[in-house]
């Protein structure tokens, strides 16, 4: 057999999550002979390989069809017809099979114990759980933590978790710990790192190096909380980083005196939530932010600025700005770049009033961006009663599903008959532009 076929096996059986995915896997792990064989050992490595998601799902579907052919060995390895026999139906089976697997090395067998720490059988669990704790081979630690993880909501999974947390808390455990801080699986990995931490194994330099450039979002925010509660100090170097919460807390922790002036680049983060906590340093000192919006935007209306800016500026002066910013907002309606467009068609519908919505944001209503469309639609959802039909239409035949939706939303929630008065409005300006000619 392609030793590939395992891993598509795993990968199908993980991924869809359906039950005949997952017997084809069983049925074909049940026709492994015992003993040493090709078959046997790339069945093992996918099954290494695969998510801990899919032991999960094995145990939840093994409890019927034939027995593995041959027997488990004593010692050594853990053998597909070991895994096999600790998912039996019964429960004398399971906890021979746990005998064996606490004999055996490996993250699988390590896995497959971690398993039945949650088996309705109280030797089965007990005795499972026990062998869990004495395992401390970093591979072992990281194939536990996954399982432990994902079956701690289960009302059998009792405190094990915590008790072999305050296991790899001991001295002779922290290369484990180290290794499950960068583990590849979110979940284990942020429980590693948070370990890490409490441990005190990060200086300074790893902390700023982790929140700047960690891969995960959580690692990232737990490593800058520390760092900030560490030396308050290093929030300047925060800034930089490329995750939105790390970010925030850089700006919640920067000094309260911070000059106006370098606040300007975060109240145009492209993060609501950063744009929103510098805003917040500012009203904290009384100083109003939307008068800061509009210096910046009256600036950058005499020289070009930077793309990012101006769509930032936009989205903040709309977030905390009144009515009256409306036209200085309708200016960036026009610009070339479209995620200025879609920040000031955003800020426009929020801050402009009802009787101007159609008038400013209608002529966008067929922008080649989909996100400028979307949010010209959402906000003339504010007034349904006075989109035109011809707006509607256009809505309606956008190749855009969200946009098409909230074009259908206008029409349902527009009252009988306002088509009819959106059209006469239209006549009736149109007779006036005429006369003005």
């Amino acid at each position: 057999m392609d030793p590939g076929r395992w891993d598509v096996w795993c990968a199908r059986a993980v991924g869809g999550r359906r039950r005949e995915d997952v017997l084809e896997l069983l049925a074909a792990l049940r026709r492994i002979p015992g003993g040493p064989s090709p078959d046997r050992a790339a069945a093992l490595d996918a099954l290494g390989r695969a998510p801990a998601d899919l032991l999960l799902l094995l145990d939840r579907y093994a409890r019927s069809g034939p027995p593995p052919v041959g027997a488990p060995p004593a010692v050594g390895r853990c053998s597909p017809a070991l895994l096999l026999a600790s998912l039996d139906a019964d429960g004398r089976t399971r906890e021979a099979a746990v005998g064996r697997l606490a004999g055996s090395g490996g993250p699988l067998a390590a896995a497959a114990l971690a398993l039945r720490t949650v088996d309705w059988v109280p030797q089965v669990r007990d005795r499972a759980a026990a062998a869990v704790l004495l395992r401390s081979a970093p591979d072992e630690v990281a194939a536990v933590v996954r399982i432990l993880l994902r079956l701690g909501g289960r009302s059998r999974a009792g405190g094990l978790l915590a008790a072999y947390r305050k296991v790899l808390g001991e001295p002779p455990h922290r290369r484990a710990v180290r290794a499950l801080a960068a583990d590849a699986d979110p979940a284990a990995r942020r429980f590693g790192v948070e370990l890490a931490l409490d441990l005190g194994e990060y200086v300074k330099g790893d902390l700023l190096r982790a929140a700047l450039h960690d891969h995960d979002e959580v690692c990232r925010r737990l490593c800058a909380e520390r760092l900030l509660e560490i030396d308050p100090d290093q929030a300047g170097g925060l800034l930089r980083a490329r995750g939105a919460r790390v970010r925030e807390l850089a700006v919640a922790a920067l000094p309260p005196d911070v000059p106006a002036t370098r606040l300007v680049a975060l109240l145009a983060d492209r993060a609501r939530m950063v744009r929103a906590q510098a805003r917040w340093q500012l009203y904290q000192r009384g100083e109003p932010p939307a008068d800061v919006y509009r210096r910046q935007l009256r600036r950058v209306g005499r020289a070009p600025a930077p793309t990012r800016l101006l769509a930032g500026l936009a989205a903040g002066l709309g977030e905390c700005g009144e009515a009256g910013d409306a036209p200085q907002l309708a200016r960036l309606l026009t610009d070339p770049h479209a995620v200025v467009r879609r920040a000031a068609a955003r800020a426009v519908g929020r801050l402009a009033k009802p009787d101007d919505l159609v008038g400013l944001l209608g002529p966008l209503a067929t922008d080649p961006d989909p996100g400028v469309a979307r949010e010209v639609f959402e906000a003339l959802s504010r007034v349904p009663d006075d989109v035109p039909a011809e707006t509607l239409w256009i809505g309606r035949t956008r190749t855009e599903p969200a946009v098409r939706a909230i074009a259908e939303r206008i029409s349902r929630n527009a009252s009988p008959g306002a088509a009819g008065r959106s059209a006469a409005r239209g006549v009736r300006s149109s007779r006036g532009t005429d006369r003005g000619r």
